[in-house]
């Protein structure tokens, strides 16, 4: 099998193991949602909407910020569009090689990303109005630097057994 094939099922099953997390870690009045109408996974409990956009950089040598505009532009058209929801964006993402302090991803990387040139973003770019709340945006935005996919299924399997399946 192609390594990009081997990527892309990584992705799909990294994904699958953090909507696991969320759902174990869910309060009981919560709702999660897998593949929501904002994003991969949603957690709605009374008061906010937490939108989980997960990627898995797996092949990625390191951590630059263009490679996640278009997760980025996604949410901030989302965001436009919806500027009285009360949802906290979170962009959950695995670069093996990213390392403390963090990579910060705020205000200067989404003007960076309206302002991209790759012809892939143009139709995400035009979708964001030009009057964006991009100060608003990064206040209900957190990006999230997670586990290897191998970790994660390990904090899945401890989750499990915590909540009562045998090993």
């Amino acid at each position: 099998m192609p390594r990009a094939a081997d990527y892309a099922i990584q992705g799909f099953l990294y994904q699958f193991n953090k909507t696991i997390l969320e759902i174990l870690k869910a309060q009981d009045d919560d709702t999660v949602t897998v593949e929501g109408i904002v994003e991969d996974i949603e957690v709605a409990s009374p008061v906010l909407l937490t939108a989980i956009q997960c990627k898995y950089h797996e092949a990625s040598t390191s951590f630059t910020p263009s490679s996640v505009y278009k997760p980025l532009l996604q949410m901030l058209k989302h965001f436009s569009d919806c500027p009285t929801a009360k949802i906290r964006y979170v962009l959950f993402a695995h670069f093996p090689s990213v390392s403390t302090p963090l990579p910060i991803v705020d205000k200067t990387t989404l003007q960076a990303a309206l302002a991209s040139e790759d012809k892939e973003l143009k139709k995400h770019i035009r979708a964001v109005p030009p009057d964006v709340d991009l100060d608003g945006f990064v206040a209900c935005f957190a990006m999230e630097f997670g586990p290897s996919y191998d970790e994660i299924a390990k904090a899945v399997s401890k989750e499990l057994e915590s909540n009562g399946l045998p090993e």
